[in-house]
């Protein structure tokens, strides 16, 4: 589960001057002042919608990430952010990342992706059509706080530092599935993508070191196969992480080629 780099580097900051004024030699008034206006402003950003839980049922949540409504649902939200991946003839990239350190990776190749402009090919992932636009659905994934609340202590679950009583327990198999579906759900906008434009979608994953137990293996790759069988994509899996999208000998292509998981734990 991923958290908002914005919001993430914006209370570094504000925590690091809470430390730095006092360093500085400002006058105890101005100090003061200063620590009370960031203090209010770090409280704004906690006080978020993103900071803020939903409770959902995990019952009600399986049902809907089970749906070809929610596939329908991320494709729109992709496509009001980038109308381009709904052309016909535009060349569309998604991408895929599990396992430590393949997150930045991916990111690193999607920006390059999308900055490409002769012609544009728009890349998309499962948070959203650039690195930085997220889908709503997937904000609103991370205001549900699915991990956190299937780990609860004494009926109690803590999210940034705030206990809550959860009205609607959640098992970790539950979060599991409930992620993975959303995962599924992503991956099936492929097809609708490749229905508009009329060329496969280009799916480039980095993979290195993940685990067979968990969402990319468990629930992403047999989609992903299914898919490819259809014709609706063309997948290629990082020989490293410094793999360049340009360079067709950094990646192994085909989903019968996929590199073996580390084994589950």
């Amino acid at each position: 589960m991923r958290k908002s780099p914005a919001l993430i580097v914006f209370l570094a900051v504000m925590i690091s001057l809470l430390v730095v004024l006092p360093i500085c030699g400002c006058g105890n008034t101005a100090q003061d002042q200063a620590e009370k206006l960031l203090s209010q402003e770090v409280q704004d950003v906690l006080d978020s919608p993103l900071y803020a839980p939903v409770f959902t049922d995990p019952t009600v949540k399986l049902e809907e990430t089970s749906s070809q409504g929610f596939t329908e649902l991320l494709y729109e939200a992709a496509l009001k952010y980038q109308p381009l991946i709904g052309q016909h003839c535009t060349q569309v990239h998604m991408g895929y990342w599990s396992g430590p350190g393949n997150h930045g990776s991916l990111v690193r190749v999607l920006d390059a992706i999308n900055a490409e402009m002769e012609p544009p090919q728009p890349a998309v992932w499962d948070e959203g059509a650039t690195s930085e636009n997220q889908y709503p659905p997937y904000i609103r994934m991370l205001e549900e706080h699915w991990y956190e609340r299937a780990y609860p202590e004494d009926g109690m679950v803590t999210i940034y530092g705030e206990e809550y009583e959860d009205p609607h327990p959640v098992t970790i198999e539950q979060a599991d599935q409930i992620w993975g579906q959303y995962s599924q759900r992503y991956a099936d906008i492929a097809g609708l993508i490749e229905q508009a434009t009329g060329h496969p979608v280009k799916v480039w994953c980095f993979i290195e070191g993940a685990k067979a137990n968990r969402i990319f293996y468990k629930y992403e790759l047999p989609e992903l196969q299914n898919l490819e069988q259809k014709g609706a994509v063309q997948v290629y899996f990082a020989r490293n992480q410094d793999a360049d999208w340009k360079n067709p000998d950094d990646w192994i292509e085909g989903t019968t080629n996929a590199p073996e998981p580390v084994p589950a734990q």
